[in-house]
């Protein structure tokens, strides 16, 4: 038929036509490839790339100490926001039930620290080896985690918590 269509969470579909799902509604955010893959994947391809197409940064050392910098906050976040997730007994991965809304810690100032972690550690990496395909594939990178993971994720919380992560979200912002 030349017709594709992709199931959702709540509908399915047959021979082209939507109809209503018997499976309940999965108590995760059903997110399959996890971002730090995602992330690493941009990362050797921009290694990859930079071999046969070189797209040089300017040989600064400042733009390396800057990188050291950036990845040495992106880890400190990243250990803080573990912290969290081990305090709260949730799961990082995705694909599993949270037990609780997280909004301590780094979560008091960004709905998202982990995955700002990645975007400052790619950024770093980037610098580090002055490498502007990594800085260059970031881009869709976060429009990938935004747009795949993020919305999933806090369609999934609003699901979950309601009320309590409506009045996070409308508190603390998405990123920065």
């Amino acid at each position: 038929m030349g017709f594709q269509c992709f199931p959702t969470i709540e509908a399915g579909w047959v021979e082209g036509e939507k109809v209503a799902s018997d499976r309940p509604k999965k108590d995760h955010a059903d997110v399959i490839i996890p971002p730090p893959v995602i992330h690493i994947v941009s990362i050797g391809l921009g290694g990859v790339i930079s071999n046969y197409y070189s797209m040089s940064l300017p040989h600064w050392s400042i733009l390396q100490w800057i990188g050291v910098l950036l990845g040495v906050t992106a880890i400190a976040i990243t250990l803080w926001g573990m912290r969290e997730f081990h305090a709260s007994r949730n799961p990082v991965a995705p694909i599993r039930p949270v037990n609780r809304l997280m909004v301590s810690g780094p979560y008091r100032f960004t709905r998202n620290p982990l995955y700002l972690s990645l975007i400052l550690l790619q950024l770093g990496l980037a610098l580090v080896f002055l490498n502007g395909w990594m800085v260059l594939l970031l881009l869709p990178v976060v429009v990938i985690v935004r747009y795949y993971v993020v919305a999933r994720e806090e369609a999934y919380l609003l699901r979950r918590f309601g009320s309590d992560y409506q009045a996070y979200q409308e508190r603390v912002r998405r990123w920065i």
